[in-house]
C-alpha cells in the first residue's frame, strides 16, 4: 500500500484517452485513513472547469455501498504488491473496473479504467501518471 501513497501528476502524452473523457490535466492522491485508502482526484475538464472526487476503497475484497451512487457497490483488493484492483458493481452487473498499478522503482502509476458513464457509453482508458 505504500507505494500507492502520495500524489500523482497525470502525464497526457503517455496516456490512451476516451474521446468522451478527455481532460486537461489531473491530480490524484492516496491516502490512507485506518483500514480505509482515499483516492482523491482533481482535475481539469475538456470544457475547463475544475471537478474533483474523493473514493473510499477498503481493499478486503468485500463489497461496500458508494455514497455518490446509490446501489452500487465498490470492491477492492491487492492483486500484488504495487497493484490494486478496483471493480464497481450495481446488483449483479459489473460496471467499472479499474487497476492502479506503480512501477518497480515506484515513480510511475498506471490506472487502467473501464466502465459505463452517465450516459450509458462504455469507456476504457489507460491515465500514466508521475509521482510528485
Amino acid at each position: 500500500m505504500d507505494g500507492l501513497v502520495g500524489a500523482w501528476t497525470a502525464n497526457l502524452s503517455k496516456s490512451q484517452r476516451d474521446e468522451d473523457h478527455r481532460f486537461a490535466g489531473a491530480t490524484m492522491r492516496f491516502e490512507v485513513d485506518g483500514e480505509a485508502l482515499l483516492l482523491i482526484l482533481t482535475g481539469v475538464n475538456a470544457a475547463g472547469n475544475t471537478v474533483s472526487s474523493t473514493t473510499t476503497y477498503y481493499p478486503d475484497g468485500k463489497e461496500y455501498p458508494v455514497e455518490q451512487v446509490p446501489g452500487t457497490v465498490s470492491i477492492a483488493e491487492w492483486v500484488g504488491p504495487r497493484t490494486l484492483d478496483t471493480k464497481g458493481k450495481k446488483g449483479e452487473e459489473l460496471v467499472g473496473h479499474g487497476t492502479y498499478e506503480v512501477s518497480a522503482d515506484g515513480q510511475m502509476l498506471t490506472a487502467t479504467i473501464w466502465g459505463t458513464d452517465a450516459r450509458g457509453r462504455g469507456f476504457e482508458q489507460v491515465i500514466v501518471f508521475d509521482r510528485q
